[in-house]
This record gives C-alpha cells, structure tokens and sequence, in this order.
C-alpha cells in the first residue's frame, strides 16, 4: 500500500487506498481505521478504486476495522472494488458482513 487518502464530507470519512493490502500494510489500516475514529468518527468509506489485490492480514484488518466502527456507533462501507477484489471477499464469505457500493456518492449517500 503506498498511502492512504483523507477527506471528509460532513460526518463520513473516506479513505482512499492506493496500492495492494499485504501484511506489511495491515498495521497501518489498523491504526489508521483507529485514529479516524478518535478524531472524525466512526463513519468511514473505504475507497478501493486504487487497490487490486488484498491477502489474508488485510481482510483481517477489514474486519478490524468494520468491528471498531460499529463499535463506535458508525460503520465501514467499502466501494470500487473491482472483480478480483470481490471474488476474493465471496471466497471468504467477508462479504456478507459488508455493505458495498459502486461508488464514493452512493456510499456517502447511504449514511443519511
């Protein structure tokens, strides 16, 4: 993963992925989904246009992630993600955990 993207639109943060979710990149979601809650809250959009793959430490850190939001009273939302990234989230059976949208709007949207 090279870096995480910020922004906020009202009370929901997106975070923008850029590059493949491997081990070594796990901690970083981690405290990344962390730190958003303590400041912005629990109401976070994971953007995946920019990430193609995911292994096993990144889907853990997903949940992670889904469990600290919900947690917290908010929720994690993912979109964009493309083919291979869904069909390895129905392989695990994550996806049913998750609300997932084709885009940023419609998951920025389905927090009101």
């Amino acid at each position: 993963m090279k870096k995480i993207g910020y922004e906020k639109k009202g009370n929901v943060v997106i975070l923008s992925v850029e590059g493949d979710i491997e081990f070594d990149d796990s901690i970083q979601l981690n405290e990344t989904f962390t730190n958003t809650i303590k400041k912005d809250g629990a109401s976070i959009v994971l953007n995946l246009k920019d990430c193609n793959y995911i292994d096993s430490s990144g889907l853990g850190s997903l949940v992670e992630g889904l469990k600290s939001t919900q947690k917290a009273n908010g929720d994690l939302r993912l979109c964009n993600l493309n083919d291979d990234f869904k069909e390895i989230l129905m392989m695990t059976r994550i996806i049913k955990y998750f609300q997932i949208f084709d885009n940023v709007e419609d998951a920025v949207k389905s927090f009101h």
